[in-house]
């Protein structure tokens, strides 16, 4: 292994720690050097005589220094900040500190007083001070041997010379800011939590099985995800439930002895303790990563608060850890007696970073003193349990020899032979052998030896193949008990015993539903198509930027991707503003383009509505410039064309003007910077009552009652689109206000396009539409089933917004756009419903099984199915060597295939085969040549003529009204 800094390289909270506690060299990149400095610890030089080797172990807040390895932390992350500010002189002293490190000195850092770390470093690049001198290399637990000595004589030692003064004067030399040692402490302790936080759950895990707990049930999945939602929770929840599993000692039905009580609940809590502590170790140590990779600029000063505030909150966590630690082991002194001693609880939050660090190794000992005694209980256990198998089977051996002996009277074999004698007697000793083994093993399964679970086994067998119990966080060896923790838990994770579980608001998708859901989007194809649409893609997701501020209200529904440390991403929430900014970015001109993709929603889930968080859209879409209602015109013609071919029942198109909502607001007196929050709530009236919209904006919206009674008089109003543009018209309801003279002009054209079209007829002029999204300008409109027999909500929606594609545009330039979106995943829910209920689901898309009656005939099965594909007709036949007739039958009628073709030898011999339609249960025998011409005379379906459409076909032929509503949340 081996760190590189310099040349943006990013370092990390493990690289500090492999600094600190292990000899992993350091490797200066730079622009005049590829590896500058990579020299190890020296194992051989010439110490003076009167060096004296000590360690530092063991350290405590009195002591006067900082341990080796803080000062070994602090001397990286001093290098490491002078490359990051690319000075020549402070390069160089970063080579220099570096060299220092490679070779095993670290100068004596006092804890309080003394000089700066700057003025430190530049005298110990002169030669100047004391240090340690490292001898050999560190130990298992990251300690070494040093002397201390001063820093000439220890550059001396390992060959170091000193470098020069530099003639620049020490006042103008560039400074750092840069808080080395707050950032070196936070690191480690960073670093070191992280490593406790991977193998808390694996000790907690060993003192369930030493103390018998026996309620997993509390560590159940179903629990938390419905009760209490938190991540880290649930995930502790299901590693214990991991390490547990198997476990006999924690078994329902094998009670505590009598003689033992403990207080369950301090291992109830385990989840609940242990996973928001993962949770927030895990963010402190991503603020560290960030600290250590921070650049210090001119105009700002670098100070620790960032650092200080992580530590703190690393602090508070670990000392939970120790509590709920200490908690366990004093339930192990409950049964081990005066053997194991309950730790002090911790007091007072500790207030300095050395003081925090020292938390962390209070940890360190909790958690050991808390494995040994579990595993002095479960050897205890295993001592026990082997003394009392043996037992058993002593009994057992006597049970035999008894058996033998006399439990059954002697039989009289006096009338028998020598020879059937001995047989008779051979055969009795046989029996009564078996009846003895199984007497033993039952017995034995009574008191069978101790048996621990999956994981739990496996972590006490390391432990117990070691030649001392040691817990050590900065050890990241393979052999270390941290890395065999991480690597159980990750085994059992890979070992499916984790029960398999879709996210929420996901699903999956069967190979007959995937039928209905190619026939649908097939059919919206063909109308896109047919009206001159072109389809374009875009990434599934977008920089978050683009995303934000577009939707109103709902934008607290995007899914923001975690930050990696580069550009802050979400996933689309819908088709619409990506077309924007593809537009913006791509002179496309004047287009119709459709898009038919997922888009991601955290929304609440409504199956049964067809409500999901991961859902298609199919999005129609007109950009350019042209006459007034024109493109508006043919979208709203395209949605109904779709509907029209999809079997989902009678449907509206309800239509309304955003500027005629803004007219109605202005009208009604609600204040400019409150339209789009009032627009919200109006959007909710297909929901609501008028009394619960008009709630919500009275009480959080801001409004007055006598403003929204006027809002109420206004967006009741719906009707015929003709008939009520003429009577709003007539009563002029608008007065002379001139958004919504504007808006009643666009609309009067528009119904003259729709009727032209004969369009109209679906469409419903509603004042209380409103759709919520802040980016429409003009026209809106939503589709939604009228025949009263499902609930799933809007089917299709759209309207114009022109400004949008301007936010993204440099010059600001604007595109007119206007387009529709199929709510698609509510379309497959009626048609699935509707499929089910007619029982075509199950058909097959296969047209043709070739069957062969007789033995090897595969090479000839394929020689058909070969002739049937490649005139693009669906084949299939069997892959069995030698099937038989009636099992080719079976599966052709199981699976309601429409065609068979059948031959033998004496067929094949003629050059023919015999065609079964099974709808007709006709038999014909044709020629091979003629074989497809035939098939497709009698009604089978070539792929080359389009998808199948039988599922579409059947369902609208179909007079059946299948009911979709949404019970019990379900």
């Amino acid at each position: 292994k081996m760190i590189q800094i310099g040349q943006a390289k990013r370092i990390s909270i493990s690289d500090v720690a492999s600094v600190a506690f292990s000899d992993t060299p350091i490797v200066v990149i730079s622009s005049s050097s590829n590896s500058l400095n990579s020299s190890k610890i020296s194992n051989s030089v010439n110490f003076p005589n009167s060096s004296k080797a000590v360690t530092d172990d063991i350290f405590s807040i009195e002591d006067e220094l900082y341990p080796e390895c803080i000062c070994r932390a602090i001397l990286f992350c001093r290098s490491v900040s002078n490359l990051a500010l690319q000075a020549p002189i402070l390069g160089a002293e970063a080579a220099a500190l570096v060299s220092f490190l490679n070779a095993g000195i670290t100068p004596l850092i006092p804890i309080k007083g003394g000089d700066s770390i700057d003025k430190l470093c530049s005298d110990m690049i002169l030669g100047k001070g004391s240090c340690r001198l490292a001898i050999g290399r560190a130990n298992s637990s990251g300690s070494r041997e040093y002397i201390e000595l001063p820093i000439s004589e220890a550059m001396a030692a390992v060959g170091i010379e000193p470098i020069l003064p530099t003639a620049i004067p020490e006042s103008e030399k560039p400074r750092s800011s840069f808080p080395a040692v707050s950032i070196a402490i936070g690191s480690l302790l960073a670093y070191g939590a992280q490593s406790l936080s991977k193998v808390v759950d694996c000790v907690a895990a060993l003192t369930c099985e030493a103390i018998g707990f026996n309620k997993l049930e509390t560590y159940d999945l179903t629990y938390f995800e419905s009760s209490r939602p938190h991540r880290g929770i649930m995930l502790s929840a299901s590693t214990l439930r991991l390490l547990l599993d198997g476990s006999k000692r924690c078994s329902v039905s094998t009670p505590n002895s009598p003689a033992v009580v403990f207080d369950a609940s301090v291992f109830c809590r385990i989840p609940q303790i242990n996973g928001p502590s993962i949770d927030s170790i895990a963010a402190a140590c991503k603020v560290m990563d960030i600290e250590l990779n921070s650049i210090e600029s001119s105009q700002i000063v670098f100070d620790d608060t960032q650092t200080l505030l992580a530590a703190s909150q690393l602090c508070d966590t670990l000392m939970r850890l120790i509590d709920s630690s200490s908690d366990r082991l004093q339930q192990l002194h409950l049964i081990v007696g005066t053997s194991v001693q309950a730790t002090k609880k911790t007091s007072q939050p500790q207030s300095s970073l050395l003081q925090q660090y020292l938390v962390l190794m209070q940890l360190v000992s909790t958690l050991t003193a808390e494995l040994s005694a579990s595993l002095a209980v479960l050897d205890q256990l295993d001592t026990a349990s082997t003394q009392k198998t043996a037992a058993v089977a002593e009994d057992a051996e006597g049970g035999s020899q008894g058996v033998q002996k006399g439990s059954k009277p002697e039989q009289d074999d006096s009338h028998l032979s020598e020879e059937q004698r001995l047989k008779a007697e051979a055969k009795r000793k046989a029996k009564a052998d078996k009846a003895a083994l199984k007497a033993q093993q039952k017995e034995s399964k009574k008191s069978a030896a101790l048996v621990l679970g999956a994981g739990s086994s496996l972590i006490r067998n390391h432990l117990k193949a070691q030649s001392a119990l040691a817990l050590r966080p900065f050890d990241d060896s393979e052999a270390g008990f941290v890395s065999t923790c991480e690597r159980v838990v990750e085994q059992l994770n890979a070992g499916g015993k984790r029960r398999p579980k879709i996210p929420k608001g996901a699903r999956d998708y069967t190979p007959e539903q995937m039928r209905i859901r190619e026939q649908a989007f097939s059919a919206i194809r063909r109308v896109f198509k047919r009206h001159g649409g072109v389809e374009i893609d875009t990434p599934v997701f977008e920089l978050k930027e683009v995303l934000t501020g577009k939707y109103g209200e709902d934008s607290k529904l995007i899914y923001h991707l975690a930050d990696q440390g580069g550009e802050l991403l979400s996933l689309r929430y819908d088709l619409t503003v990506p077309f924007a900014r593809f537009l913006a970015m791509n002179s496309v001109g004047n287009i119709k383009r459709f898009h038919i993709a997922k888009v991601y929603r955290r929304d609440q889930p409504q199956l049964a509505r067809g409500r999901y968080r991961e859902f298609y859209q199919c999005d129609f879409d007109i950009a350019g410039a042209f006459s007034p209602m024109v493109a508006d015109a043919e979208v709203i013609s395209v949605a109904a064309e779709i509907l029209s071919e999809l079997p989902v029942g009678t449907f509206l198109i309800k239509l309304n003007h955003r500027k005629l909502l803004d007219a109605i607001f202005d009208i009604s007196g609600v204040p400019v910077e409150k339209f789009r929050p009032i627009c919200s709530a109006v959007d909710k009236l297909d929901k609501l009552a008028w009394a619960e919209v008009k709630a919500e904006m009275v009480e959080e919206k801001g409004l007055s009652a006598e403003v929204a009674d006027k809002i109420g008089s206004f967006v009741l109003f719906n009707g015929q689109p003709q008939e009520l543009w003429e009577r709003l018209t007539a009563d002029a309801v608008f007065g002379d206000h001139s958004l919504a003279a504007a808006a009643m002009a666009d609309l009067k054209t528009l119904f003259a396009y729709l009727a032209a079209m004969n369009t109209l007829q679906h469409v419903s002029f509603d004042l209380s539409l409103a759709r919520g999204l802040d980016y429409y300008t003009g026209v809106i409109y939503e589709a939604v089933l009228t025949d009263g027999t499902s609930q799933v909500g809007s089917i299709a929606a759209g309207g114009r917004y022109d400004n949008l594609v301007g936010m993204f545009s440099a010059a600001g330039v604007q595109t007119p756009c206007v387009g529709v979106s199929i709510g698609i995943e509510r379309v497959f829910t009626i048609m699935e419903k509707k499929a089910e209920q007619l029982n075509i689901l199950q058909s097959s898309n296969i047209q043709v099984y070739v069957a062969s009656i007789g033995s090897d005939l595969i090479c000839e099965r394929m020689r058909v199915a070969q002739s049937l594909w490649a005139a693009n007709i669906a084949s299939e036949y069997s892959h069995l060597d030698n099937p038989k007739f009636k099992k080719q039958l079976d599966e052709a009628l199981e699976r309601g295939i429409p065609f068979m073709v059948v031959f033998g030898p004496e067929e094949l011999e003629k050059g023919a085969v015999k065609v079964k339609n099974m709808s007709l249960k006709t038999e014909q025998e044709v020629v091979i040549d003629e074989l497809v011409a035939v098939l497709l005379q009698q009604g089978c379906v070539s792929l080359s003529a389009g998808v199948d459409v039988s599922f579409i076909t059947a369902m609208k032929a179909s007079s059946l009204n299948i009911e979709v509503k949404e019970k019990d949340g379900k």
